[in-house]
């Protein structure tokens, strides 16, 4: 209440010198008009909250409802005297400077002010959202050129290369693998054997055991080295009969890690104009479970049961990141995934 008693002095001060200022007299009429209408409320409000009938009201949520709305409009209030008197002191400076030059104009009504000020905040509204969208538009129109452009580029490249060099098409096609020296094309992560590598798994691959030719040699095979030669359990488990079971969780943990580590999915364009995507995994979390190698029955059975989750990204042509994600693996089990290759 304060600013609209200040704001009351400056008029009546106003009006003090210049009586015939038609808008001061009805700014004093409303702000007197205000302050009546305030004086009410809160003589009511005061009588309500001590009256014999309200018993706790001014204690109760209600009473500190009404008394929050009640600060809210004062502040609103207050909000609003500020603006409108700044708006005045606008408007008088304009009065003074055109009364102040040479020559001197009339003074404008408040009103007339104040309806030009609006107009001109609107036309400045409106000029800065046309500068806004013509740069916008710019902007689209200058990215579209330059798509132009490399695709133009890129299709000239096209038609210069070799028949012994991959096109630019090809070369995104086939983003995510690469040939081997035997010129077979294969996934990029996966790994190519040495010669020596190659040399040593060539010495010990399964060879076919020949039959015995003779009676004599086989009659000269003693059962101790028949025994070693067809067993397929341990040295007491020769003949297999006897269940056995060997713990295998440590190497197929490692085993089932690194190849999922390999694993990439390859989504590859039918035309130039189409995007290559490549999905790899980035991360294996959470491996758990177990692994063994069973013999029972003369027979080997491999169990194993495991839970995992990857993390994969998925990569365009220019080998920009356009998507991640987590793939659940719940069921890797002997079970579920038996003769079938879901790497």
């Amino acid at each position: 209440m304060g600013d609209v008693d200040a704001a009351r002095a400056d008029l009546k001060e106003a009006y003090k010198l210049d009586p015939a200022n038609t808008a001061v007299k009805k700014e004093l009429i409303a702000i007197k008009k205000s302050l009546e209408d305030m004086k009410k409320k809160e003589k009511a409000r005061l009588q309500k909250a001590f009256s014999s009938k309200s018993g706790s009201l001014l204690y109760s949520d209600k009473e500190a409802e009404e008394k929050r709305k009640l600060e809210e409009k004062k502040e609103q209030e207050r909000r609003e005297a500020e603006a409108l008197k700044k708006r005045k002191q606008e408007w008088e400076d304009e009065c003074v400077r055109r009364m102040s030059s040479e020559p001197p104009e009339e003074a404008i009504s408040y009103e007339d002010w104040d309806k030009a000020m609006k107009k001109k905040d609107e036309d400045e509204e409106k000029a800065r959202k046309k500068a806004k969208k013509e740069e916008e538009d710019r902007k689209k129109e200058e990215k579209r050129k330059a798509r132009e452009a490399q695709k133009a580029n890129s299709q000239n490249k096209d038609d210069d290369s070799s028949d012994d060099e991959l096109t630019e098409s090809e070369l995104r096609s086939l983003r995510g693998y690469k040939k081997t020296s035997d010129g077979r094309t294969t996934s990029y992560f996966n790994r190519e054997q040495t010669e020596k590598e190659k040399e040593l798994i060539g010495c010990i691959k399964p060879k076919k055991l020949e039959e015995v030719s003779s009676a004599s040699s086989s009659a000269a095979a003693s059962p101790t080295s028949l025994n070693n030669t067809s067993s397929v359990g341990s040295a007491w488990n020769a003949a297999g009969t006897t269940w056995e079971e060997k713990d295998t969780s440590e190497w197929c943990r490692a085993c089932l890690t690194e190849c999922l580590k390999e694993a990439t999915a390859v989504f590859t364009a039918s035309n130039a104009e189409q995007s290559t995507y490549v999905a790899v995994v980035k991360e294996v979390q959470s491996l758990t479970g177990d692994a063994s190698v069973a013999l029972a029955g003369g027979k080997k059975r491999y169990i194993y049961d495991f839970h995992t989750s990857v993390k994969y990204d998925i990569i365009d042509d220019g080998d920009e990141q356009i998507a991640s994600g987590t793939l659940a693996l719940p069921d890797i089990n002997s079970a579920t995934t038996q003769k079938k290759n879901w790497m």
